[in-house]
């Protein structure tokens, strides 16, 4: 009881601290880093190819499986998925997050350009 006691004996100094503690409060706010629209780093990349007049299954064998070989060597790659459906591949990958997306960019460039004379002709 001994604080509440100093406290009504003293309100001054109660009002004081109590002030205090708004103006530090109020000067941690003014601080805080807060942004509207904040810069978000995007972790993921994705690969989409069109080959038209093919089944799911041809996707599957002829286009997205090759894909995924060769892209499963990307550096930095945490997770990568892909879909096969009519006339279409979409793969997927997931990066660690600090990485450097742009060299992960590239390095996808350069293992698609080494796949691509293996796709099947009209494969975009």
């Amino acid at each position: 009881m001994k604080i509440y006691e100093s406290a009504v004996k003293k309100p001054i100094t109660t009002i004081l601290v109590f002030v205090a503690i708004v103006l530090m409060g109020l000067f941690a706010y003014s601080r805080l880093a807060i942004d509207l629209l904040p810069e978000i780093e995007t972790t993921q990349l994705t690969v989409m190819t069109s080959y038209g007049g093919a089944s799911s299954s041809d996707i599957e064998t002829n286009i997205t499986e090759p894909l995924e070989n060769a892209l499963n060597a990307v550096e930095g790659l945490k997770k990568l998925t892909s879909k096969s459906q009519d006339n279409m591949s979409i793969i997927t990958l997931e990066f660690e997050y600090g990485g450097n997306i742009d060299e992960s960019a590239s390095d996808i460039r350069d293992k698609l350009e080494l796949v691509k004379g293996s796709l099947p002709d009209g494969a975009d």
